[in-house]
C-alpha cells in the first residue's frame, strides 16, 4: 500500500506539472526542473516534519519576511544547510504552505534548485 502525500491538499495550489517523487518517509516535490519542497509527515524526528524549501542561503531573509511561518532548518549540530522550514505545527501553516505554492506557480526565482535528479525528470 502506498503511503499518501501529506498537505495532499496543497497540490491544488501547485502547478499540474509538478513531479512528485517518494523518498524514504517524505515526497519530493520538481516543478519547472527544480526541486522546489520536500513534504515530510513521519513519526521519527517530528521536529522535521512539515515543508522543506529549497532555496539558497541568499534568499533567506526575503523568503522569511514574506512567509513569516518560514524558519532556518536545522539537522543535528554543526550540519549546516540552505533549505528552510515551514513546521506543520505552526499556528500558520495552512496560510503559509498556500502562499509558498503560490510563489512556486508563478516561478519564482527565489525558491528551487536543479538537482541531477530534477535534471533528470524534466529531459525524460
Amino acid at each position: 500500500m502506498k503511503k499518501p502525500v501529506p498537505f495532499s491538499f496543497l497540490l491544488h495550489y501547485l502547478p499540474a506539472t509538478i513531479i512528485i517523487k517518494p523518498a524514504i518517509g517524505m515526497f519530493n516535490i520538481y516543478f519547472d526542473r527544480k526541486l522546489v519542497f520536500i513534504f515530510r509527515q513521519t513519526a521519527k524526528n517530528p521536529q522535521h516534519n512539515g515543508i522543506w524549501i529549497s532555496t539558497q542561503r541568499e534568499h533567506h531573509n526575503s523568503l522569511k519576511t514574506q512567509v513569516r511561518a518560514l524558519t532556518d532548518f536545522k539537522l543535528e549540530e554543526g550540519f549546516d544547510t540552505a533549505w528552510l522550514l515551514l513546521s506543520d505545527k505552526n499556528d500558520d501553516f495552512e496560510n503559509a504552505a498556500i502562499q509558498l505554492c503560490e510563489l512556486v506557480s508563478a516561478k519564482d526565482n527565489r525558491i528551487g534548485k536543479i538537482t541531477p535528479m530534477s535534471r533528470a525528470l524534466f529531459e525524460a
